[in-house]
């Protein structure tokens, strides 16, 4: 009850208030020890088919609950669990916290999830010992029956799935929850399972990774404030920090979509079959395309590396004849920029596999008031027109065939906004010799980068080229960026892109060689400035020396004069210094508690052990009085066996709630031991209570004194309170 007690006014004032708290002491570093460690388990998954990519999932839990913490002041320890392991743990209480496990509202409310969007797991097909099955051979899966926990998306997950394998023939069967589908499972009545990895019996095998999902924390009822705690830390990390999620998204998540992306049977079938693949890129448009390859070949080439595919790249002049090529069937596939629907040309279009930065150039002069709404983007960017067209609907799109034309063009105010790849004017400096240019960021935007296949190519194509995309590593595609974004700096570029700048240069490099003769005949001359800053220097820091050895002396002699030698307390002097402060800062509708304590038959105890033994028993029992230290607590040796404690109680605090303490007190006292003996002493404690401010510390004292004698006389081993009203 105790604990209890000052664990709600640790919560709802935030003081470190206790009398005699056991056994922790209530310090700056003990708040998060009071609340507790949150004990977290997350799911390990036996015979994972993907360890890389669940260590990433691990990580991000860990990541977000780290941010969390910054909130909700919590501690958490991370327990690898298996599935029912991890439920048992949780219903024993010996977790808190289980995850990444989806949710499924047909089991609330006897469990309770996590909200907002701060986990996520994987959804995975499973089967059992023996079955036979294996995901990339089809012979294996048709006819088979699959089941799966009518929650969330799942019934989506496992026929696209189902789909993108070619499997034939599946039969489904739902379930409520996850323990009878697994059941089910074990017992034949179906051959495969998609599950999160939470309801899995231990036997079962993953047979492959159908996605990566959004799912949750899960608890039980008896943790419900913990899962309120967590959610509003969730909802606030969301309002005031939205990029974080998408951050860590970024850093673990698209590495473990990348990590679990694989080849269906039906795509390697394909890929070992299918005819060189003609790529046509839309002309020399470097970064982007050259003649080494580009951004756009090297990641092309990457993509034939990785998936098997064979490519022919066909090198247009521009994006126009680029598409007349796809169209007349000269090329099958070529880098375009998806504008959204089109129904006149139904192409099929990859994902993106590369997100270019446009920057909006206008003059420096342009103000948008009054001014044509005018566009204009090079030709070696296909489908940028349509796309601009979609984005801006009311401008006008014009489409010209360099970039150095676009830029002109704005120049001499002929369009309002050019818009180039943020990349190209990287590599090329373009606006340093066009002081009148400048960057817009209000209508700079980032488009994706897909692939068009012509109609005439194979659907399965747009299939491979996906999984491939997937595949793609991250950190390779900036490699590749990196690579092909180097600017070319020679003599010749200079003096073609930067004759003013290089006579500036020119000029620069007399005044410098100007200023090497007066910096040489200044340098003697500073260097004896030097020497004298240096004498100054050594002579400050020598004063700085003695200042702090005074200082440090001082608080030593301070402290020695004020603590006990024996038992580290305060000793009589430094006792009474630290009860006046605490009766200074004592505020309204708090109380004040002195109290005297007293050691009965100490003299006894010493004479029959010897005074070694009799310093053990104090020292020991003053080891008791500092766990009840904190910074509205006093506790000191006054003299012998004689000890006093003062402390700050809060309005909540009863007397009823400091005679229990008190008598939990005594029976320490009782119960001490010395090197094995019994030290057989008992306590007299004398007690003074004060709610008025501005008592002072002699009347408290010569108080809890009187207390303690009507203590004495009544036998001793007992308590006596005066309570000054």
């Amino acid at each position: 009850m105790f604990k209890l007690f000052y664990l709600k006014i640790v919560l709802s004032i935030g003081l470190a208030v206790t009398l005699l708290l056991v056994p922790h002491s209530l310090n700056a570093e003990d708040t998060g020890e009071h609340k507790g460690q949150v004990r977290v388990g997350v799911l390990d998954i036996e015979q994972a088919t993907s360890p890389h990519s669940r260590e990433l999932l691990e990580r991000h839990i860990r990541a977000y609950l780290r941010e969390l913490s910054k909130r909700t002041h919590l501690g958490y320890e991370y327990i690898p669990v298996q599935p029912l392991e991890g439920k048992r743990m949780l219903e024993e209480g010996s977790l808190d916290l289980l995850a990444p496990v989806q949710r499924n509202d047909s089991l609330q409310p006897m469990k309770l999830y996590s909200e907002g969007y701060s986990v996520y797991g994987m959804l995975s097909l499973f089967t059992v010992p023996g079955s036979g099955l294996n995901v990339l051979d089809s012979s294996t899966m048709n006819g088979i029956t699959i089941g799966y926990v009518t929650t969330e998306d799942n019934t989506r997950y496992i026929r696209h799935y189902v789909l993108t394998h070619g499997w034939q023939n599946i039969n489904y069967v739902t379930y409520a929850n996850g323990q009878n589908m697994m059941e089910a499972l074990q017992r034949g009545e179906i051959q495969a399972a998609m599950d999160d990895g939470s309801d899995l019996l231990g036997n079962e095998i993953e047979l492959g990774i159908i996605a990566i999902t959004k799912c949750q924390f899960m608890a039980l009822p008896t943790n419900q404030d913990l899962l309120w705690e967590l959610n509003e830390a969730i909802l606030d990390t969301e309002l005031k920090n939205p990029s974080f999620g998408t951050m860590l998204e970024q850093t673990y998540i698209d590495p473990a979509i990348h990590s679990i992306a694989a080849y269906a049977e039906i795509e390697n079938k394909f890929i070992e079959t299918a005819p060189p693949i003609r790529i046509v890129l839309p002309g020399n448009y470097s970064p982007f395309v050259s003649s080494s390859g580009g951004i756009f070949g090297d990641i092309i080439e990457n993509i034939g590396t990785d998936s098997g595919l064979k490519f022919d790249i066909i090198i247009a002049n521009n994006s126009r004849e680029a598409r007349e090529m796809l169209q007349n069937g000269k090329a099958d596939i070529m880098p375009c920029i998806y504008s959204g629907a089109n129904y006149e040309n139904p192409l099929n279009y990859t994902n993106n596999f590369l997100t270019v930065e446009y920057s909006a150039i206008v003059h420096k002069d342009t103000s948008f008031v009054g001014s044509p709404k005018t566009m204009v983007a090079a030709a070696k960017s296909p489908g940028l027109s349509d796309y601009l067209k979609k984005q801006f609907p009311e401008w006008d799109i014009v489409i010209l065939e360099t970039v150095e034309e676009c830029l002109e063009a704005v120049e001499n105010h002929q369009y309002t906004i050019a818009m180039i790849p943020t990349l190209y004017l990287q590599q090329h400096s373009n606006l340093i010799t066009r002081p009148n240019l400048k960057i817009n960021d209000k209508y700079s935007c980032h488009i994706g980068i897909s692939l068009m296949a012509a109609e005439s190519t194979p659907e399965m194509l747009t299939h491979v080229l996906n999984t491939a995309i997937q595949r793609l590593s991250p950190d390779e595609v900036n490699r590749i960026i990196k690579k092909n974004s180097t600017p070319v700096i020679n003599l010749g570029f200079l003096l073609q892109e930067y004759p003013i700048h290089l006579a500036a240069a020119v000029l620069f490099t007399l005044v410098i060689l100007l200023l090497i003769g007066f910096i040489l005949h200044n340098n003697r001359q500073t260097r004896k400035r030097n020497i004298i800053l240096s004498e100054k220097n050594d002579e400050l820091e020598r004063a700085l020396h003695e200042v702090k050895v005074l200082t440090k002396d001082r608080d030593a002699y301070k402290q020695e004069a004020e603590t006990d030698p024996l038992t580290g307390l305060l000793n009589k002097r430094g006792i009474a210094l630290r009860c006046q402060e605490l009766l200074d800062r004592q505020q309204e509708g708090e109380s004040i508690a002195l109290l005297i304590i007293d050691l009965d038959h100490f003299k006894r105890f010493n004479d029959t052990y010897g005074h070694q033994m009799g310093d053990e028993l104090l020292i020991d029992f003053a080891k008791i009085l500092k766990t009840t230290c904190t910074d509205l607590t006093a506790v000191g040796r006054f003299g012998g066996d004689e000890f006093m404690i003062m402390v700050t109680l809060p309005p909540e605090a009863t007397v009823m709630d400091i005679r229990k303490q008190i008598q939990w007190l005594l029976t320490r006292i009782k119960d001490m031991m010395v090197d094995g003996h019994a030290a057989n002493v008992t306590g007299s404690i004398g007690i003074a209570i004060t709610k008025e401010r501005g008592t002072s510390y002699d009347y408290l004292f010569r108080e809890a004194d009187r207390a303690l004698y009507k203590v004495k006389d009544a036998g001793r081993d007992g308590f006596q309170i005066y309570e000054k009203k």
